[in-house]
């Protein structure tokens, strides 16, 4: 008997910078929850929802050199034990608004998903490639729509994830985007 095992990971993060330059410094944002899902000493959520100190929900703040500083799961108030499989059929969602105002650029991100990481991008680190110059810290932010961060591991988060023979996964996002200054 021979067994091959083979791990393919992707990851796909769309990055934003609505200013153009090499930092997001000066971008306003709001979420549209405050609640998230806290981490143990891995990064990994493990319970919650919970509230997060320093952002409200719906209230603007604006990203800076270095802070606020998140790598984090939001989500809303639907439990997670209720999220179907499929979210198709769901109503988009406003996940989060952005604005940079020298640029007069917005974005909006719309979701079915249940959940989504912000990330203002502490860790990026993408070399230069050809005439694409090195992007560091902070050069771009995420607003990753997606199911609750580990819930394969958590009993109660299952649902959201199991996909079972004979069902659909499926949802929609909507990247909306606009420049008031045209």
């Amino acid at each position: 008997m021979i067994f091959i095992s083979a791990k393919l990971e992707v990851t796909c993060l769309s990055y934003f910078n609505l200013k153009g330059s090499s930092t997001v410094t000066g971008t306003e944002v709001a979420l549209s929850t405050n609640l998230y899902l806290p981490v143990d000493d891995g990064g990994i959520p493990t319970g919650g929802p919970a509230m997060y100190k320093g952002i409200e929900a719906n209230k603007t703040f604006t990203l800076g050199p270095q802070e606020p500083s998140v790598d984090d799961c939001f989500v809303f108030d639907k439990p997670g034990t209720s999220i179907p499989i499929d979210t198709r059929h769901e109503p988009l969602q406003k996940l989060a608004t952005a604005y940079h105002p020298e640029t007069g650029i917005h974005l909006e991100v719309w979701s079915t998903e249940p959940a989504f990481q912000f990330y203002t991008g502490k860790y990026i680190d993408v070399p230069a490639v050809e005439s694409v110059p090195a992007r560091g810290p902070r050069t771009g932010f995420c607003v990753e729509p997606s199911r609750y961060v580990n819930a394969p591991n958590v009993e109660e988060w299952k649902g959201q994830v199991l996909l079972k023979k004979g069902a659909v996964y499926g949802s929609r996002t909507v990247y909306r985007a606009w420049n008031d200054k045209v």
